[in-house]
Order: C-alpha cells, then sequence, then structure tokens
C-alpha cells in the first residue's frame, strides 16, 4: 500500500522536480490593448529557448497564444484576475509547465473595492531653509502658486494646496491682479490654503503669539478674501505639537489638522479643556513622492503599487468604520505641483471599459479627504496631551538672542494691546489706539517658523531675529506711549512721583526700578507716605533706584513718590562675601555656586550640592543638528566636560542694602569666561541668579547648562507651556508617535522626552514642598544629563548650544560673543498658583513712568485696578480693541484646571457682551452688563468676549 502511495505522487508532482520559476517581464511603460472587456497588458517570458512553448492554459480553459519575435517569447496577459494556477504549454508534451500566474492587479481590492483614493498635491513651505527668504519667497510665487493656478485653468480636475496663509499674502502682494482667480479657485475648493499663517514651532512662540496664527491666518483670509474661508491647518514636518493647540485650532473654526512624522491614520487630538481637533496623518510627508514613486509611470504600474501599499490599510479602516477614502500625499519641502491628469484619466477610463470593481482615483485636498471621512458613525482614534518637540534645540539653544527676543515680544505685546486699551477707555476714543502697529508687531514676533538655517541660513536666521528683536523694541515703545499717556490722568499731590503699572492680572509685590539722573541719595515713600524699603545700584553705567512696590492692583498701578536722602529700613539679615541668611533663607556659597540653601519659613534644605552647585554652570558636548531626520532627542556627551564647580569660587560682595545683597564670583572656561552674579532678596522670598557668557568664541558642537540641584527625588515636575501647565508623566501623549523619518521610527514614548520647551517656570514638588525655577530660555531639564547621573531632581536650563544645520550646506549656530541669562528660584508649600505666578512675574517686570510735576487736574486716584479677575488662576491673556469695530475684546485663560465662574471688574460698565471665538467672530450674546460681570469658565478653557461700553458723556 505504501508503495502505491508513493508512485501515485511520483505521477503527481515528478514532473515538476528540478524545474524553475518561468519569470515574466512585461513592457514599460505599459503597452496594453482592451480585448472584449479585458485588458491585456504585453510581457516576454525570461528563457533561453523562445521557441520553447507555444501558449498559455488557464484553469478556466482559456488560452494565450506565444508568439516569437526578435529571439524573444511574447504574449499579453490579463492586467486583472486573481492569482492562479496556468500551464505553459510545450510545443512537445513533455516540456509542458505549471506555475502559480498573479495579474499585475488582483482583482481582490478589498475594503476599497467601491472607494476612492485621493492624490492629495501640496508644497511643504518652510519660509527659508531651502535658501533665503527671498530666495524661497520668489520660488514660491513664480515657480510653484502661478504655474499652479495656470494648470486649474487648463485642467479643470486638479487640485492644489499651499500649506500656509503667509504664502497666499506673498503671492498677492507680488500679483494683486490675480485676486480674482485665486478666489475663484478657493472657492470651487481646488486650490486650498493653511488656515495658520505658518507653521511654527508651537512650544517656541507665548500664549497670544500662538492664537495670532489664527488671526494672521484664517481671518486675514477670509477678512481679504470675502466669501472663501480656510477650515485645515497644517503643521507638517515638526514632530512636536503644544498642550492647547487643538483648543485653539477648534475654537477659531478650523475643522481639521493635517501633520505627519506620527502613525499613519485619523484621530482626535484633544486638549485638557475636552476641545478637540479631527486629525490626519500619512506617516511622513514626503515619502509617497521620495520613496514609494507611485506615479512615476502610468496608470498600471500605480494601480500595482498601491494595491499592494493598501492592502494592510483595509483592517483599520473597517476597525475604525472609515468611508474607503485613501490619501496619497504628493508634497515635499517646495515641491512644485504635480498634475497627474494623465495618470487619473487613464486610471478611471480603465475602470469604465473594464467594469473591475476597484477605487475611482481623483485630485484632491486634505479638506474633501477629511469631509468624505468624518461620516456618522465614524471611530477615529483619540490622542490627548502634549507631544514634546525633539527639535526644540534649533530654537532657543541654537539661536538664544533671537528667541530672547521672541519670548520677550511674546510677555509684552499683549501688555502692550492693554495699556493701549485702558488708555482708550480714559479717552473715550479708540482714535489713538495704535493698531497697525500692534498689528505689524504681533506678526513680526511670528514671522520665524520652523525653518531656522538651511542653505545661507546666516542670512534666514539674521532676518529672524531683526524681525523679533523689532517686535521686542516696538512692545517696549508702545507700552511707554500708552503709560504716559495713563499717567498724565493720575492726580498726584507732589513732584517726584512714580507710578508703578502691574501688567499681569493678579495683585503682586515686587521690585521696581527707576532711574536716577544725578549723585544724590533718593529714597521712595507710597502715596500715604509710608517708607519703601529702596537701594541704589550701578549697572552698565546707568545709576538705577531698586525699591520694593508693594500689592500693585492686577491690571492696575499704585503711586510712589522719589525724596532725596537716606531713610534706614531696619531689615534682619547676615551677610558675609560667602554667606547669608534672612527672614527667608540661609544660604552658603562656594565652588560653582549655592553650595547649602536652607528655607527658614518651612524649615527644608533646598538643594543638595553633592555632583553641582546651585546655580552651576556646566559645559558639554552636543553633536546634534537641533532638528533633522531623527527619532529621539540628541543627548550631550562628556567630550570636553567642565563645570563651575571644578574651579575655585572667588565670590565676593558687589552691592548690599536693605532691598538685596548682590554676590559676584568669575570663572575662566576654556572658550569662555563665565560670571555668575546671585542676587538674594530681604522683602521677598526669591534669589535670582544672573549668568553671563562672555567672549565665547563659537566653537562647534558645544553646549551650557544651569543647574540647580535639588533635595527631592521622583519628585513631581510641573511646567509651564502655552496657555497651560503640564505636568510630566501625566500631560503627555501616552502611545509612542510612531510614524517615520530617514533614522527610523517614533517610537520613544513622549513621557520619556527631555529637555522640554518651557515658557516661564519649571518646578519640582515633593511631600508638600515645592521648587520653583523661573528662567528665561526657551528649554529646560530636571533629568542629570552627564555620567552617572545622580538620581535627584536637577533643574536646568539649556542656556546655547553650537550646532550645525541639518542642511546639507547649512550654517553654523557659532553664535559667538556676549551672552546674558536670568533665573529666579523660590521655594514654597506646593501650589500650583505660587508658581505660576512667580515664574511669570520674574519675566513681567513691574512697569514704571514718572510725574516730575504734581499734577492737580488729574482724575484717577493714587492706586487702582482698571480690571480685576476675582480668581487670579483665570488669567488676562489679553485687552484689546476688537478688530472690527469700536469695542474691546478681553480673553481669559483657566489656568488651574478646575471649572470656574470668575467676576471681572469692569472700568466702565458694559452695555453688551457677546461671546466669541479666538478669532472674534461673535458666537453668542450673553445676559450680562454693569461693571462687574460673572462668567463661567470651563478647566483649561481659554475664551474671548466682546464687550461694549456704555457712553458717557
Amino acid at each position: 500500500m505504501k508503495k502505491y502511495i508513493y508512485l501515485v505522487l511520483i505521477m503527481l508532482f515528478g514532473f515538476a522536480f528540478g524545474q524553475n520559476t518561468i519569470n515574466i517581464t512585461y513592457v514599460e511603460p505599459y503597452e496594453y490593448k482592451e480585448v472584449s472587456g479585458s485588458l491585456l497588458a504585453k510581457a516576454s517570458l525570461n528563457i533561453e529557448d523562445a521557441n520553447q512553448y507555444k501558449g498559455l492554459s488557464f484553469e478556466n480553459g482559456k488560452t494565450i497564444e506565444i508568439e516569437q519575435e526578435n529571439g524573444k517569447a511574447w504574449l499579453w496577459l490579463p492586467v486583472f484576475g486573481t492569482p492562479e494556477s496556468v500551464t505553459f504549454v510545450g510545443n512537445s508534451r513533455k516540456n509542458s509547465t505549471k506555475q502559480l500566474f498573479t495579474p499585475l492587479v488582483t482583482s481582490d481590492w478589498g475594503y476599497f473595492k467601491e472607494g476612492t483614493f485621493h492624490i492629495i498635491s501640496s508644497s511643504h513651505q518652510d519660509i527659508a531653509w531651502m535658501d533665503t527668504p527671498q530666495y524661497c519667497r520668489h520660488e514660491r510665487i513664480h515657480d510653484i502658486i502661478a504655474p499652479a493656478l495656470d494648470m486649474m485653468d487648463t485642467d479643470k480636475a486638479f487640485h492644489f494646496g499651499m500649506e500656509q496663509t503667509l504664502n497666499l499674502k506673498e503671492f498677492i502682494e507680488e500679483f494683486p491682479e490675480r485676486k480674482a482667480e485665486v478666489m475663484l479657485r478657493s472657492d470651487e475648493g481646488r486650490f486650498t490654503w493653511g488656515a495658520t499663517y505658518n507653521q511654527p514651532y508651537e512650544g517656541m512662540q507665548t500664549d497670544e503669539q500662538l492664537i495670532r496664527e489664527m488671526y494672521f491666518g484664517r481671518r486675514w483670509l477670509k477678512k481679504n478674501f470675502e466669501g472663501n474661508d480656510v477650515i485645515t491647518a497644517f503643521n507638517t514636518d515638526v514632530p512636536g505639537r503644544t498642550l492647547q493647540f487643538p483648543q485653539i485650532l477648534a475654537k477659531s473654526g478650523v475643522e481639521n489638522l493635517f501633520v505627519s512624522r506620527l502613525k499613519e491614520g485619523f484621530y482626535n487630538w484633544y486638549s485638557p479643556d475636552g476641545s478637540s481637533i479631527p486629525t490626519y496623518s500619512p506617516g511622513n510627508y514626503g515619502w509617497a513622492v521620495m520613496f514609494y514613486k507611485l506615479f512615476e509611470q502610468d496608470a498600471i504600474e500605480a494601480m500595482h503599487k498601491l494595491q499592494t501599499r493598501v492592502k494592510m490599510w483595509g483592517d483599520y479602516y473597517k476597525e475604525h468604520n472609515l468611508p474607503p477614502h485613501f490619501a496619497i500625499v504628493i508634497s515635499n519641502d517646495a515641491s512644485g505641483p504635480a498634475n497627474y491628469g494623465a495618470i487619473v484619466s487613464e486610471w478611471n477610463d480603465i475602470i469604465k471599459k473594464t467594469g473591475v470593481k476597484m477605487p475611482k482615483l481623483r485630485h484632491s485636498t486634505v479638506t474633501a479627504l477629511m469631509n468624505e471621512i468624518k461620516k456618522p458613525g465614524v471611530v477615529f482614534e483619540t490622542i490627548s496631551g502634549e507631544r514634546p518637540n525633539i527639535w526644540s534645540y534649533i530654537h532657543g539653544p541654537g539661536h538664544a538672542k533671537a528667541i530672547t527676543a521672541s519670548r520677550k515680544a511674546g510677555r509684552l505685546l499683549p501688555s502692550a494691546e492693554i495699556f493701549a486699551s485702558i488708555d482708550a477707555i480714559l479717552k473715550g476714543s479708540f482714535k489713538d489706539y495704535p493698531e497697525e502697529a500692534l498689528s505689524e508687531a504681533f506678526e513680526e514676533s511670528i514671522y520665524p517658523d520652523h525653518g531656522w538655517g538651511g542653505k545661507n541660513g546666516h542670512i534666514t536666521d539674521s532676518i529672524f531675529r531683526a524681525k523679533l528683536e523689532f517686535a521686542a523694541s516696538e512692545a517696549d515703545r508702545l507700552i511707554e506711549k500708552s503709560l504716559t499717556s495713563i499717567t498724565s490722568n493720575i492726580r498726584t499731590k507732589k513732584n517726584n512721583a512714580v507710578v508703578v503699572y502691574n501688567d499681569l492680572s493678579w495683585e503682586r509685590t515686587a521690585t521696581a526700578k527707576v532711574t536716577i539722573e544725578d549723585n544724590s541719595n533718593y529714597y521712595v515713600v507710597n502715596h500715604e507716605g509710608v517708607v519703601m524699603p529702596s537701594q541704589i545700584s550701578n549697572a552698565r553705567g546707568t545709576r538705577t533706584l531698586e525699591f520694593v512696590a508693594s500689592n500693585i492692583p492686577p491690571l492696575g498701578y499704585s503711586t510712589f513718590y522719589l525724596k532725596k536722602g537716606k531713610k534706614y529700613f531696619d531689615v534682619n539679615k547676615s551677610v558675609t562675601p560667602n554667606a547669608l541668611s534672612n527672614d527667608f533663607y540661609i544660604m552658603r556659597l562656594g565652588d560653582g555656586g549655592l553650595t547649602y540653601l536652607f528655607d527658614n519659613k518651612l524649615g527644608k534644605e533646598v538643594i543638595k550640592t553633592t555632583r553641582f552647585a546651585g546655580g552651576d554652570i556646566i559645559t558639554m558636548k552636543y553633536d546634534g543638528n537641533g532638528a533633522g531626520e531623527f527619532t529621539q532627542m540628541t543627548e550631550p556627551k562628556m567630550d570636553g566636560f567642565n563645570k563651575a564647580s571644578l574651579h575655585t569660587a572667588n565670590w565676593k560682595i558687589v552691592n548690599d542694602g536693605n532691598v538685596f545683597t548682590m554676590f559676584e564670583n568669575k570663572v575662566k572656561f576654556e572658550h569662555a569666561n563665565i560670571v555668575q552674579y546671585v542676587k538674594v532678596y530681604h522683602q521677598i522670598k526669591k534669589i535670582d541668579v544672573f549668568v553671563d557668557i562672555l567672549d565665547w568664541d563659537g566653537t562647534h558642537n558645544r553646549e551650557f547648562r544651569f543647574a540647580l540641584p535639588l533635595d527631592m527625588e521622583d519628585s513631581t515636575i510641573k511646567y509651564e507651556v502655552p496657555l497651560a501647565i503640564a505636568e510630566v508623566g501625566k500631560s503627555e501623549m501616552k502611545q509612542a508617535p510612531r510614524g517615520w523619518a530617514w533614522g527610523g521610527t517614533y517610537d520613544q514614548k513622549p513621557v520619556e522626552i527631555h529637555p522640554r520647551e518651557v515658557m516661564n517656570f519649571i518646578a519640582s514638588e515633593k511631600d508638600g514642598f515645592q521648587v520653583t525655577l523661573a528662567t528665561d530660555v526657551a528649554l529646560a531639564d530636571w533629568i542629570d544629563a552627564t555620567r552617572e547621573s545622580v538620581e535627584y531632581t536637577v533643574l536646568q536650563g539649556i542656556l546655547m548650544a553650537t550646532h550645525k544645520s541639518c542642511h546639507g550646506e547649512g550654517n553654523w549656530y557659532h553664535q559667538t560673543g556676549d551672552h546674558h541669562f536670568e533665573f529666579s528660584i523660590t521655594s514654597n508649600e506646593a501650589n500650583d498658583a505660587l508658581s505660576y505666578q512667580f515664574g511669570n512675574g520674574a519675566n513681567h517686570p513691574l512697569q514704571v513712568s514718572e510725574q516730575k510735576i504734581k499734577n492737580n487736574s488729574g482724575v484717577l486716584p493714587a492706586s487702582k485696578s482698571f480690571f480685576k479677575v476675582s480668581q487670579p488662576m483665570v488669567r488676562v491673556s489679553t485687552i484689546k480693541k476688537a478688530e472690527d469695530e469700536d469695542a474691546l475684546v478681553l480673553r481669559l485663560v483657566e489656568i488651574d484646571g478646575k471649572n470656574s465662574q470668575p467676576t471681572i471688574s469692569l472700568p466702565k460698565p458694559a452695555s453688551k457682551v457677546i461671546k466669541t471665538n479666538l478669532i472674534e467672530e461673535e458666537t453668542e450674546l450673553l445676559n450680562l452688563n454693569g461693571e462687574n460681570i460673572k462668567i463661567e469658565i470651563g478647566n483649561n478653557a481659554i475664551e474671548t468676549y466682546k464687550i461694549i461700553l456704555k457712553k458717557t458723556n
């Protein structure tokens, strides 16, 4: 019996032993013909003897003739079908061969067989990077946008997109005569624009800067192109997302977000208030062009490649109940319009002629895709929280002076709006409100996008920096102008009045500074005649009187008076050149900085100095690019390691009085001189540390850090991001982003990413005790980055890093010269409000306006709050003139993560209060009026109100 079975197997399969697969080569570009409703493609057999076979037989009995020509065996094979066994029929029976045949395009399109493939052709644009801003602007206008419009004129099916509104503004400045054409194509949905002004590092911009992306984006387009709208935002390149950006988009009328460097798919991305933005990612925006090359040939090749590509997505679409619409994103850096109209026509004609059940192909846009996808019953994946930006080394550390200017502008331009609004209210008119100047300064402050460096990057970086410094100086100028006008309304009873203004929405006690123009001694009294602690200092050739200004009202002022003479103020302190104690702290200074710090109020040791001193300066090697095709942030290395605490300190007292004591220490590093200043306040629980890096020679691949080692392990880390407080381990998106770069997959979980972009502070909390480090740098860390790192918390500010642009022809970020950095330290019982207010207060110095001659005709009292919020953690983000009318716009943000019902006190009664979205489009008339209005604001919500004040005679 066994022998019989063996003989049968030989009979069935023995003929195949020793045979090789016959490979088939198709003519490319594909040569095909239609025969009786079937599509056949010409191919040849890779065999030595072209006469070996005379035909091909299929399982259904159908045969195809094999012809010989020019020494090759040719045949016409069906393009569509299912894999099946075929027989190559030999000229003699023994030469026949069976094997599996798979058509170029199988009939199995699975989930997508009656769907649509969307070719989304767009151009990813940095403002520069590919070359200078001017070069890239010219290229955008003349080589991308104009040709795309021209294509639309001749091909009614062609669609194209630019990812930001700035590109449209540039084009219309160059070709105003084409505005009607642009409006028509936008109205048709064929030429789309991004809803943001540009594509920034979201975590680099401050609160209002990030919101103004929408003012100069969607709002500008709707205003200047009446009837047109844009509802899709793009931030295509940057592998980072700040916590509140989905809310900003959603509350600006944006309906979709396009990103990449995130796992391909559809998401609802949530902010902590519960608002979300539908988000689509193709995985990486450039791969369909650079790697998949789907449309390089013809429709048959596109079908062949796409079928392989989409088979893996059928289960995903089915699981999430998504309509069968699939995107092929055709985009690359500065890429021009790619019109695949011939392939689209060929593809759809084949379907029409053959009746094959397969997806249709069309030119499309992200908006059109999302409109097809967002149907009832779909289930998007959920993302909640921040994606820390792994490219953050490129901005703050790589361009320290430029980003210092950016952050100053971002902080003070809203203050300029607030004081200009107060001035307008006092005048009863917005006639002098500097609307154009504020708009220009805000636009300049957000102009730098994610494209720092690049080819001719030294030019790009200098342009970016100049714009940021202009915006910062404009903020100073506009604030001074408004304060001078407001101060003229204050009734003063003596000469030499000094009016101190608070631009934050909670009461503050801080120091204020006034310039002294002679060599006399002066002291300060408040408007009730009480002597205030004051102290004279000389800094950079300017003689300044610094005094304690107590209880300055929120968004208001208090009046003080400058008097000649001396007044001694009793202070409980003990000071030596390397030690100090006062009511708040016991501090010792040694090599590298603070070697001991004890909180007298809470009875706690603050720092742990086994590895670093408090305020230590560290230098290490950094050989990353800041931004690029890597999947994890480049860590510093120990090559050339140095720190101030390795050098013998020589601390000395440079100023001592009843307000503060200032210590100085100088250290020489190999490539720079380091000067450390420690300023301990006696009336306020605060220590300032100033760091000067002088004569820096620009040595490549170096990094500098400021370190504050804390007596805490496994502490909770919190830090400020735009419009919110984030917490490590809680506020990040939980899943690894996936998606891909040239360097691999983004498989690191966001909780592991450090350092992080921060606004004004980072804080560490353990067992009810909290230490806050207020910072003016853009990047902060809490984990020791050195070899054999310590386990306790080390709060750090990344001061600067010299590295090269990731562009092959890019520039080095040398940053030669002198650099100045400021930090402030405090400790308290754990309280987010104290940390938030301390950090913001440190970076919002009290403003001063002098009135040298008494003003008996003033109508304002000695102290006043113009706007007051009953709950300080509901912060006023800005108060400004409405964009389209003479009304006030008040924007609030809830910081504490709690639903709230604050009462807002106004300088004049409101006749009408209208809730708007973030770009001031009206949404709801509220039943509110009077001088005190009570509103409801949800946890972490950003809300905007238009207020019509009652007219007074």
